[in-house]
């Protein structure tokens, strides 16, 4: 068993990588289109509802799927399941728009309540599948890399749905093309994934922990080992709920600061073509720091890499709250805070991408990253009806409180964590291991 786990972590990057690559990117892709579709409708719907019942799916679909995926479905078969829902969602917000007539009556909303919310529990359900499936499988050389570049597609999906949204406001003003241009971009995305999911294998260490060595020891012979590949087995240990305590510190700090600054700020507080520049500039800078962090994320340790996150994050957003009374006359200015924001926002998501699958244990890695994300989930469906209430300067201090509870966190754990570039998932998940 130890020999099949060296040679994932020792492997030659190879084409069954980029297969894992491509596959989950596409999927995060329609993660951002999807779940943006609320929030960008909101101006139109203007029910608070209509922004939290999306968050709700958020949850069950984050919990029940990836608790099926680690007992019983695998990760290959998992992905079927998470396509066929957010294939039928997309299908649904597109039936509401062509039989809308222009006019957003009850049924209309139930059926694209309904399309969401459907779509919403598929994709969200996946996001743990996703991650550890990354995890699993890459080569410990590559594995914090792209479990970056591979979750900031959801940024890049989230701008993507807001530049649709943007156009056809611009051009048509009109909600249904809207709508029909956001489903038809997640159908045309879903059959690319159908077509790089039907070679995928299945995870490695997801068939050892299930007991099936030769499926196993099969699928590790196709890699070829990379004679430069280190592996680090020198990693302290760490108590399983510190580490649980961490990843939900710093998720409900990074996610909800996140939703709020690149979706809410706009819903609550702006109109018009403001409205959809927030969104845009927001995801963009999100998009933009996922590739910046993919670079430097090598050149630190990751405990350095999670300081430098948070505490950017909080003195940044600091400064958007000292200049709040400002921000309204002069929108350039807040584009330019937002975009540096929501640049150090990815960083912390890139903290939590790389973190999350590789502190937890094999046996129930989806699950328990599913039960983490469920705490900011939660709160996040609390902070949106709450603070669609509050005044400007309220919210922003709202989300400069928890750029501080994320920033305290990340300094206790440089004090307190772990390192875990280049080592085993077995030792950073708390699991010892023989090395070499």
């Amino acid at each position: 068993m130890e020999r099949i786990i060296e040679r994932i972590d020792k492997a030659k990057w190879s084409g069954t990588h980029w297969l894992l690559f491509g596959s989950t990117s596409v999927g995060f892709f329609l993660w951002g289109l999807i779940t943006s579709i609320a929030p960008l409708a909101y101006e139109n719907i203007q029910n608070i509802f209509f922004l939290v019942a999306p968050i709700v799916a958020t949850l069950v679909g984050d919990l029940l799927l990836s608790y099926i995926s680690d007992r019983i479905a695998g990760r290959k078969k998992m992905f079927i399941i998470t396509m066929s829902l957010y294939g039928i969602g997309s299908f649904l917000v597109a039936l509401s728009a062509l039989l809308s007539g222009g006019h957003f009556t009850l049924p209309f909303l139930i059926l694209l309540s309904a399309g969401i919310v459907l779509g919403i529990f598929g994709v969200e359900g996946e996001v743990p599948v996703m991650l550890s499936y990354l995890a699993e499988n890459s080569p410990a050389k590559h594995r914090d890399k792209i479990l970056i570049l591979s979750p900031n597609f959801d940024n890049i999906g989230a701008l993507a749905a807001a530049i649709i949204f943007f156009s056809v406001y611009y051009l048509t003003n009109s909600l249904e093309i809207e709508l029909i241009s956001v489903a038809i971009t997640s159908l045309i995305s879903l059959g690319v994934a159908i077509a790089l999911r039907i070679k995928l294998p299945e995870s490695i260490r997801w068939l050892v922990t299930k007991g099936k060595i030769n499926e196993a020891e099969k699928e590790s012979k196709n890699l070829q080992e990379d004679n430069n590949a280190t592996i680090n087995y020198n990693v302290s240990s760490v108590s399983f709920w510190k580490r649980y305590l961490f990843l939900v510190i710093i998720g409900v700090s990074q996610y909800l600061t996140y939703g709020l600054m690149a979706f809410y700020v706009a819903d609550f507080f702006f109109k018009g073509v403001a409205y959809y520049l927030i969104m845009i500039m927001a995801n963009l800078g999100a998009s933009a720091g996922g590739f910046i962090a993919a670079y430097i994320v090598d050149k630190m340790l990751s405990k350095g890499f999670s300081l430098l996150s948070y505490v950017g994050g909080f003195i940044t957003m600091l400064i958007i709250y000292l200049l709040a009374p400002y921000l309204g006359t002069y929108l350039m200015i807040f584009y330019t805070l937002l975009f540096l924001n929501m640049i150090f926002s990815e960083f912390g998501w890139a903290v939590r991408t790389i973190y999350e699958p590789t502190l937890m244990p094999n046996s129930l890695r989806a699950f328990l990253i599913g039960s983490i994300r469920a705490f900011p989930i939660t709160l996040n469906a609390i902070s949106v009806y709450i603070t669609s209430t509050w005044s400007f300067n309220a919210f922003l201090a709202y989300n400069l409180a928890l750029w501080g509870i994320g920033a305290a966190a990340a300094i206790w754990w440089y004090i307190e964590g772990i390192n875990i570039n280049r080592a085993p998932l077995e030792i950073t998940g708390g699991v010892k291991v023989r090395s070499g």
